[in-house]
């Protein structure tokens, strides 16, 4: 939830045109819904669109498709709830509202490597992940780990949802969802990790429809 515009590069890269807008710092209030539609308002999404993003974007993709005329949304590691995290993460978003800044940097970064190592990045991956994570703003981190936690989900979209997830998972774990599209072998961050199969899904739904 902390990752920025830098985490699509493999997407950039293999030639697939679309805007990786920046996540405002969430007021202390906001429920999911009221984010999505200030970053709505942000966007001046006024046109047919396709919506989606990573984790926590595509939470607020799922949000913003009942906003906007979208013609599907795509979701990459993601979820249509928050009832797909596993419920100790609430212990983790409790905490986090009476430490000190410092020791969730140093969690952040802890973090990093941990993603490095169980996702197998490499050096260049694994610094491009602790870079987004040292530059976070805390209090986005917190605002977002409590809206995910209290996010219900909308009951129904009005256009079709397409979700690609990695079977080794460990942030949304597969079998708390519903994909349409397994990775094999793929965590939390497959749009680095398997970048051509993330690739095709996306240009498979990205085109006129």
């Amino acid at each position: 939830m902390g990752a920025d515009h830098r985490l699509f590069g493999p997407q950039w890269a293999a030639g697939l045109e679309f805007e990786a807008p920046r996540f405002p710092i969430p007021d202390r209030r906001d429920t999911m819904a009221d984010y999505a539609a200030r970053l709505r308002d942000a966007l001046e999404l006024s046109g047919p669109c396709v919506l989606g993003g990573v984790s926590f974007g595509g939470m607020v993709a799922c949000e913003l498709a009942r906003l906007c005329q979208a013609r599907c949304v795509l979701l990459i590691a993601s979820c249509r709830s928050g009832a797909a995290v596993p419920s100790y993460y609430r212990f983790v978003e409790l905490a986090s509202r009476i430490v000190p800044d410092f020791l969730i940097r140093r969690r952040c970064k802890a973090s990093a490597r941990l993603i490095a190592k169980l996702e197998s990045l490499t050096q260049e991956q694994f610094e491009l992940v602790g870079a987004m994570s040292r530059d976070a703003p805390v209090p986005f981190l917190r605002r977002v780990g409590r809206m995910i936690l209290n996010w219900q989900g909308p009951a129904s979209l009005p256009c079709p949802v397409y979700h690609i997830h990695g079977d080794k998972d460990l942030i949304i774990p597969i079998r708390r969802v519903s994909p349409d599209e397994v990775v094999h072998g793929g965590g939390h961050v497959i749009n680095l990790t398997h970048a051509e199969q993330v690739n095709r899904f996306i240009r498979r739904h990205l085109g006129p429809q």
